[in-house]
């Protein structure tokens, strides 16, 4: 009787990659699965962004990009639909892209990027100096005010009033009170 030997081996071979152990069956064609990140949408973008910065004219044939990359044609349908839907990529046919985005030698970083970070950057530097300055003026308005020899200097005269400008043609009153007084004009008539 001949012998069955389908029967005699094993069903199911174990296969260790990279700690991802999987059961992949004999009667099928040996074929290992790739880890998730490997097929990963964001993965198979940024390969594609290689490919496409290294294509002549930025012009992709996708059935070679699919045979390169090691995915269902459908995979780099999603990418190029993407990338179509934000304009970044045209159809020049049924099976070629062609890459009509900013420059790809200085991919994500746009000339108005790069200005715009340039003026964030001025402009956080001056108002970290701002701060320096008002901190400083606050400390010496603090010691002016908390000197003693400075106490006896707290005043105004009438002449230092007329001298400011603004107060030309004004009624001007000057009142010592303490701190806490409050006091109440009621608009001339």
């Amino acid at each position: 009787d001949p012998i069955n030997v389908e029967n005699l081996l094993p069903s199911k071979i174990r296969i260790n990659l990279e700690e991802n152990v999987q059961y992949v069956s004999m009667r099928k064609a040996l074929k290992v699965k790739r880890p998730r990140f490997d097929v990963s949408l964001v993965y198979l973008t940024r390969k594609f962004m290689d490919l496409v910065r290294s294509a002549p004219g930025g012009i992709l044939d996708l059935n070679k990009v699919a045979t390169k990359l090691g995915v269902r044609k459908r995979r780099v349908y999603d990418i190029t639909n993407v990338l179509d839907g934000i304009e970044l990529v045209e159809k020049k046919s049924k099976n070629h892209i062609r890459w009509i985005g900013s420059d790809l030698n200085n991919f994500g970083a746009a000339p108005q990027q790069k200005k715009l970070q340039a003026e964030l950057s001025d402009l956080s530097a001056m108002e970290d100096a701002l701060d320096e300055l008002i901190k400083d003026c606050a400390q010496q308005l603090l010691e002016l005010t908390d000197d003693k020899e400075n106490e006896r200097l707290a005043y105004v005269t009438y002449q230092d009033i007329h001298g400011i400008q603004a107060f030309h043609e004004q009624i001007v009153i000057a009142v010592k009170a303490p701190e806490e007084t409050r006091l109440d004009v009621p608009a001339p008539r």
